[in-house]
């Protein structure tokens, strides 16, 4: 078990001599700190810091971003993926302006039961905005951790994850929301998954696995699961008023992102037609294909060209497209294909 006093008291000041600047570390506004750390939830800090900085400027408050129309928030969160997100947050915001006066509860058990608060998050965001004597654990600090105390379980499991929220909670300071950002920029910059710069690590001394060269061994890395692979054909179904089908998701993943019609390539052609409301003719030009990565999955995408002489809700002007929330899987396929080749038509 580590050393409290001494240990605290190396991380903190290492920290305060060396954290890196970024935008939201320069605010002690609770809304701007949650709105952080939901982007930075499975996605790098150099890809969040031009996303929080776009969304602080045009959502400078949490009224603002609670008022916000839900399609114009999806369009914003474009290409930071994982759109539940978003939507969860926004969600949790309303709940805030609508039963906290707009103000972020100082309080843990409220604001634990906003929607899309977890442990990570809510350890996060009321330990430093509100210095609440809450651990915040994510991949980083369970690497620490495991490294630290030279700990062989299974990191990924969320009894595990519990219990090493305890052991930090036993340890952790008054300037509670400081030590958790320290533990997080430890693993972010020094105790990194690959080559860790261990020479330069301020707590090198109460680490365990340094002091037994084992450093490279944790955490135990549990054998990683085969993507699953799905592949599809996309269709980009044209009128003569020059407006392209296209329509909103309501699937879980991409919920309120809007998508071309997609289909699994077994799917005959007079299925299509009947699901869709539309007759398409022979002429099917191959636009091109693509991949597209997802955390469990991987898509394969065709995409084609089909004309029809249809018309209905579905159906948006070539030029409005881009306003709409797509998602980068999509958006992937849309570079394929220039607006001019719709003049063909």
């Amino acid at each position: 078990m580590l050393q409290s006093s001494t240990f605290n008291n190396s991380l903190l000041e290492w920290y305060h001599s060396n954290k890196r600047d970024l935008p939201w570390r320069r605010t002690s506004d609770p809304y701007k700190i949650w709105l952080s750390e939901v982007m930075l939830q499975q996605t790098q800090v150099i890809t969040v810091i031009p996303y929080f900085t776009k969304f602080i400027t045009k959502y400078p408050t949490l009224q603002h971003l609670a008022d916000a129309d839900e399609q114009a928030l999806l369009k914003d969160w474009e290409g930071l993926g994982y759109y539940n997100r978003i939507r969860n947050f926004h969600s949790a915001v309303k709940d805030v302006k609508e039963n906290y006066n707009a103000e972020v509860p100082d309080n843990p058990d409220e604001f634990f039961e906003l929607k899309g608060v977890g442990p990570y998050i809510g350890g996060a965001v009321q330990s430093i905005a509100f210095n609440h004597l809450l651990a915040a654990v994510d991949g980083n600090v369970l690497r620490v951790m495991s490294r630290l105390n030279e700990d062989s379980r299974d990191m990924t499991k969320a009894g595990v994850q519990q219990s090493v929220k305890k052991e930090i909670e036993e340890i952790i300071p008054l300037e509670a929301g400081d030590f958790n950002q320290a533990l997080m920029e430890l693993g972010a910059t020094i105790c990194t998954p690959r080559t860790p710069k261990c020479i330069m690590c301020p707590v090198q001394e109460h680490c365990e696995a340094f002091k037994r060269n084992t450093v490279n061994n944790f955490p135990i890395k549990k054998k990683k699961t085969k993507k699953k692979e799905e592949t599809y054909n996309v269709y980009f179904i044209v009128n003569d008023a020059q407006e392209i089908f296209i329509y909103k998701q309501e699937g879980d993943l991409l919920k309120g992102m809007y998508e071309l019609p997609k289909y699994d390539v077994d799917t005959n052609i007079e299925n299509i037609e009947e699901e869709l409301d539309v007759r398409l003719d022979d002429k099917r030009i191959y636009i091109g294909s693509d991949k597209h990565v997802f955390t469990h999955k991987i898509w394969y995408m065709e995409s084609y060209l089909l004309h029809t002489t249809s018309k209905n809700e579905y159906f948006v002007p070539v030029g409005e497209v881009h306003e709409l929330p797509m998602s980068i899987a999509m958006k992937k396929i849309f570079r394929k294909f220039a607006a001019d080749e719709f003049a063909e038509l």
